[in-house]
């Protein structure tokens, strides 16, 4: 039986998402979209939503459901996605720390099968809808991506959702993820990594070596994460030395800040892959335009990232490759800048110009000096401050003497009178 609020939203009125599913209040709508999706009545649904005009769900949920001060959502935005869907090789994806699934769906746009993860129970129906609303299929298991855990799976196929039977996540040629920033692991000491733990603050490196788990031989790791793990000590570094003495790190690309809704730090995007004797580091920070308080990539700027990216050769401030030799040199250091400068030195000025400037700036002061001395003659005051303005002419005075050969005729010809002053 299909709901009766859905029958305005079937004949064209507009309404929201909590008036399709029927939630009286917005924390109740993930559980009323979930139960939606697995009902008789998915389909109508699903037409109700996208009758009302939603076609991506992202905007929709960071901006009202999001949590971010808990979970550290971050939702992938579309130029991003764009830009590591095109960075991957052929073949299937996964796809971590899946949120709505903005990442999974640019990668299934160009092609890819997509088996996504995501921690949160109040993220997945929205990743399932968004799915189910645009026609991508998916496995999407509710998984802690971080400890390699599996609860619960699903799959979205023709635009209907059903819970399936979890399976062991295997090997894929792409594992794409746009993980968590910086959140805490407490338990980090009973996870080993490669015979590495994470710091229990920052578990950014965590997901990249869960993920490396996840990687087939002649695949691709691709994941958006914050500049930190690039230059951090300590347990950080001991990871970063592990992944470019094995050669795994390909490339490391630099974006622009505030390119995110609820965040304005700045992002880059790492990319493992086997055998990388070389790395390549880009900086395109720099390449963005403005809408309201955000940045945001156009076409030409995420072309140029991916030429750049397959051309694997210098381009002066945009990029460089750097042998294993130079990154061992700079003590394992990723940080962009110590590989690409983008510093542009300002044109010298022309040195007949400025010793003009230089000296019209000088006749100009000692112009003004003589006004001075005019000014100061002509005050009255009691004796104690007359005092004060004696001694001041007489230092502008000794400093006209010695100054006033350098002026000309020319300079006294309006109404300065040091000549007629030094008499008095």
């Amino acid at each position: 039986m299909i709901d009766g609020s859905l029958i305005g939203c079937l004949f064209g009125a507009q309404m929201t998402l909590n008036e399709i599913f029927g939630a009286k209040e917005s924390y109740q709508l993930p559980d009323k979209i979930m139960c939606a999706l697995l009902s008789d009545n998915a389909v109508e649904y699903i037409n109700s939503v996208r009758g009302s005009g939603y076609t991506d769900l992202r905007d929709y949920y960071q901006s009202d459901a999001g949590d971010r001060a808990k979970l550290k959502q971050d939702f992938t935005p579309d130029c991003v996605c764009e830009i590591v869907s095109r960075l991957m090789v052929s073949g299937g994806c996964l796809d971590m720390c899946a949120g709505t699934g903005s990442l999974g769906k640019a990668a299934a746009r160009h092609g890819h099968t997509v088996h996504a993860q995501e921690f949160s129970e109040r993220t997945i129906p929205f990743n399932l809808l968004d799915a189910a609303l645009n026609g991508t299929d998916e496995i999407l298991d509710e998984a802690d991506c971080l400890r390699g855990t599996v609860t619960k799976s699903y799959e979205v196929h023709d635009g209907r959702v059903r819970i399936c039977e979890s399976k062991p996540v295997g090997k894929f040629q792409n594992v794409i993820m746009n993980p968590p920033y910086s959140m805490d692991f407490p338990d980090t000491d009973s996870y080993e990594f490669y015979g590495m733990h994470v710091p229990k603050s920052k578990a950014d490196y965590g997901f990249v070596l869960q993920g490396l788990r996840h990687m087939e031989d002649g695949g691709r790791l691709i994941a958006v994460l914050p500049h930190g793990v690039l230059f951090r000590g300590q347990k950080e570094a001991v990871i970063r030395k592990y992944l470019v003495d094995k050669q795994l790190i390909y490339a490391v690309i630099g974006l622009a800040d505030n390119m995110f809704m609820n965040t304005s730090i700045p992002v880059f995007i790492l990319v493992l892959q086997k055998g990388s004797k070389e790395t390549l580091f880009i900086d395109a920070s720099k390449e963005f335009n403005k809408r309201g308080k955000t940045n945001y990539m156009t076409e030409d700027h995420i072309r140029h990232v991916i030429n750049a990216f397959n051309s694997r050769t210098d381009e002066e401030r945009y990029c460089h490759v750097a042998a294993l030799n130079e990154i061992t040199g700079n003590d394992y250091n990723l940080n962009i800048p110590r590989y690409v400068d983008t510093f542009v030195p300002e044109k010298l000025p022309d040195m007949g110009i400025l010793l003009d400037e230089l000296e019209e700036i000088e006749k100009k002061e000692q112009i003004t000096r003589v006004q001075l001395f005019d000014m100061l003659g002509k005050l009255t005051a009691d004796p104690e401050d007359m005092k004060i303005i004696e001694k001041h002419r007489k230092i502008l005075k000794q400093e006209n003497k010695k100054e006033m050969q350098q002026l000309s005729l020319f300079d006294y010809g309006n109404g300065f009178s040091y000549e007629t002053n030094q008499s008095q």
